[in-house]
């Protein structure tokens, strides 16, 4: 009798394995305004030297939309564009620091390229370059916020507006105090360093609700909580500031390239601005964006005449998932190219896979629970149940 319990208890499991199959084919069946934005860190240091005029300009006509440069000040109050680092590293000089020099000297001396060499660009200054982004895009810059008062003060005092951004380690609130205070036009862009979701979602909150252009998230941590997945809706909810990766330090990335595979991570993950040192690469990279995109528009056109066919219900279903979830990605203009290739490729197998109704409706290698094969498993099983009770009264007579 032991085994008679044994059959009926694969019975009941088959059953259940049957239920299961159904409700898993079912679940498989089912299935932010802005756009990305590129921040060029010094310019284009292919073109020309970092912080200079000419690599400014390079990256403007490449196509991005902000650059960062570094402003120190001189003995005599001038704004030049060089980093808080020693003047031999960046010049061609033995000075120490821009502010033991005064402009008139600065001004004759030369920046020196990436690689060391000394280029024909002569040191140039806020102003220069406040007009030289006029009507082009806007400028970040680095080491100001403790001039940040004269700063505001210069550019309130020009005639024609430039989007300008000041970094700062200060908080958001801090920042955008100062920025309410001094009724500048100047935006904020406060750095968040931390670990703390409740922390991260307060800086987002406080910059996006202030309609900042950018907030900048930054760790060397690969796992830190802004870099999860609650960040893409999040952040992608505000069409009017953009969340912001420094990819030209993998510290400050948590250790991601400065390539397409750092930067399609991050984007995925809901950032939309990176700050990069290989403007070329990224302004390329957003060009594929929207090649891809219009790729899947014209698909997404495509595939509406294919329910005038007459397909089966499984096939239908598996098409709408895919058209769903592809508009939804061609939605939001901040996806990343790997998620546009994933709708894209979804949705043509979609349309690959449609079958005619009546017709069978799998794909090769998938085994499907159907009534009829329910029905030929209970009779094996009933079979085997009869032959083992034959068996036993067998037995039981001899």
């Amino acid at each position: 009798m032991r085994r008679v319990f044994t059959i009926a208890a694969v019975l009941m499991l088959l059953g259940c394995f049957a239920l299961c199959a159904f409700a898993a084919e079912d679940a498989m069946l089912a299935g932010v305004d802005g756009a990305l934005v590129a921040v060029s860190f010094r310019g284009d240091t292919d073109a020309a030297a970092p912080n200079s005029l000419k690599a400014i300009e390079a990256a403007f006509n490449l196509g991005a939309d902000w650059v960062s440069v570094s402003v120190q000040k001189t003995d005599d109050g001038a704004f030049v564009l060089l980093e808080d680092a020693p003047l031999p590293h960046q010049l061609d000089t033995d000075r120490s620091a821009a502010a033991d020099c005064e402009l008139a000297e600065l001004q004759t001396l030369h920046y020196r390229n990436a690689n060391g060499t000394v280029s024909d660009e002569p040191v140039a200054t806020l102003e220069q370059a406040l007009a030289l982004a006029a009507g082009k895009g806007g400028l970040i810059l680095d080491n100001a916020w403790a001039f940040r008062d004269e700063i505001n003060a210069l550019i309130g005092s020009r005639s024609v507006a430039v989007p300008v951004c000041l970094r700062t380690l200060d908080s958001a609130k801090k920042a955008l105090q100062w920025q309410r205070d001094s009724g500048t036009k100047l935006y904020v862009l406060p750095v968040y360093k931390g670990n703390v979701v409740f922390n991260a979602i307060a800086h987002w909150n406080c910059l996006s609700a202030a309609k900042q252009p950018l907030a900048q998230f930054q760790s060397k941590n690969y796992f830190n909580v802004f870099y999860q997945k609650f960040t893409d809706k999040r952040f992608h909810a505000a069409a009017a500031t953009s969340a912001l990766a420094p990819m030209y330090d993998a510290m400050l990335c948590g250790r991601r390239s400065d390539d397409v595979a750092g930067w399609d991570d991050l984007i995925s993950r809901g950032f939309a601005a990176i700050e990069t040192g290989n403007i070329r690469g990224l302004v390329a990279y957003i060009s594929q964006c929207e090649a891809e995109r219009t790729a899947l528009k014209a698909l997404l056109q495509s595939s509406e005449h294919a329910y005038g066919g007459d397909y089966s219900f499984r096939s239908r279903d598996r098409l709408d998932a895919a058209r769903a979830a592809a508009l939804a990605v061609d939605a939001d203009n901040r996806a990343s190219l790997s998620q546009l290739q994933s709708a894209e490729s979804d949705l043509q197998t979609a349309l690959r896979l449609l079958t005619p109704a009546g017709e069978k409706d799998l794909q090769k290698g998938t085994f499907r629970v159907t009534p009829g094969k329910i029905a030929v498993i209970v009779i094996f099983g009933g079979l085997l149940l009869g032959f083992d009770v034959f068996v036993y009264k067998k037995k039981k007579k001899t």
